[in-house]
């Protein structure tokens, strides 16, 4: 059905997400992306503008509500409501060609607090580790914590596709599970496509859960869900009192770790599958006191000397006086 820029300009919000912005979305991205899209929509959007026409929706009003939305809904949550409504309008103006001001340019965001994951320490990674000795998907935990994939593209990793000789594993799809069910997909960036490398004592365990269980082809996770190997490494952790971590944050330990340990920041970005290497800095890149002192150090030798006698030489310091200050 071709819908006309006369047309197109007398259709609501609520037509244009439901009826033709979600649908195309659906058939070009991944399912649980845009239902992300469409709860934010359907909780934020709609309420207050379902009912409106792009050229009824002024900047102000955009602005108020963005203030109003993020005490409930938090700085994250309006932000994301005003990107689904801005993708919304700035979708239909460019399909069908719409002559009409965009009321979202220029609205300000409330500003978030620093996004600060939750990682473990090697003593708390490693006690983790081997208390998920018996687990039924101890080697998904383990393929996370010594890779630091998404946690996608560790569901979708196969036995087959590990090199039992060099420990390489192929990073090319990610599965993930929406509403329409698991499904593999590409990599969430082109640089997503990677080769990892096992360390030794992943690949020997690997190995042995490997020819324990039979020498099998196929997912690691088996049978299960993306969601349900993700709740039962849970239950077990909880079960057995080991550190609290998600997939996700095992990705985040991994970067830390890795960080910390002095690896380059290049090297960390490339084998996380970063697009930019700002991202990386952004998570992983922290001022500690020890590389604040040897900074400091660097700066003192080269401009003002090692020590405060180098610094002061030639000056009596003990009998100096403080000049009286200018009327």
């Amino acid at each position: 059905m071709t819908v006309t820029a006369e047309a197109a300009m007398a259709m609501t919000i609520g037509q244009i997400a439901t009826q033709h912005y979600l649908p195309e979305k659906r058939r070009r991205k991944r399912a649980h992306t845009v239902d992300g899209y469409e709860s934010s929509i359907r909780r934020h959007v709609l309420p207050r503008w379902g009912g409106m026409a792009i050229r009824d929706i002024t900047r102000d009003a955009v602005q108020d509500w963005v203030d109003e939305l993020a005490p409930s809904a938090g700085p994250g949550g309006a932000e994301k409501a005003y990107k689904c409504l801005r993708q919304v309008i700035r979708w239909a103006i460019d399909k069908w060609g719409l002559y009409v001001a965009d009321p979202t340019r220029g609205v300000e965001m409330p500003r978030k607090p620093a996004y600060r994951p939750e990682t473990l320490t090697q003593r708390r990674l490693k006690r983790l580790i081997r208390g998920l000795v018996g687990c039924e998907c101890e080697a998904t935990a383990i393929i996370q914590a010594a890779l630091g994939t998404r946690p996608g593209e560790c569901y979708a990793v196969r036995w087959e596709s590990v090199n039992w000789r060099t420990g390489a594993v192929p990073i090319r799809s990610t599965l993930v599970q929406g509403s329409e069910g698991a499904r593999e997909w590409p990599t969430k960036t082109a640089k997503g496509e990677r080769d990892c490398c096992l360390p030794p004592w992943a690949l020997d365990r690997l190995h042995q859960l490997w020819v324990a269980k039979g020498r099998p082809r196929g997912l690691v996770i088996g049978a299960l869900t993306p969601r349900q190997a993700a709740y039962r490494i849970q239950a077990w952790i909880r079960r057995n009192r080991l550190p609290r971590i998600t997939m996700k944050n095992l990705r985040h330990t991994w970067g830390s770790i890795a960080a910390q340990a002095g690896v380059p920041m290049e090297t960390v970005a490339a084998m996380m599958g970063h697009s930019s290497i700002q991202t990386t800095y952004r998570y992983y890149f922290a001022l500690t006191q020890a590389s604040a002192k040897r900074a400091q150090r660097k700066v003192a030798r080269r401009v003002m000397g090692k020590t405060c006698d180098d610094m002061y030489a030639g000056i009596d310091l003990a009998s100096a006086q403080a000049l009286p200050m200018a009327a």
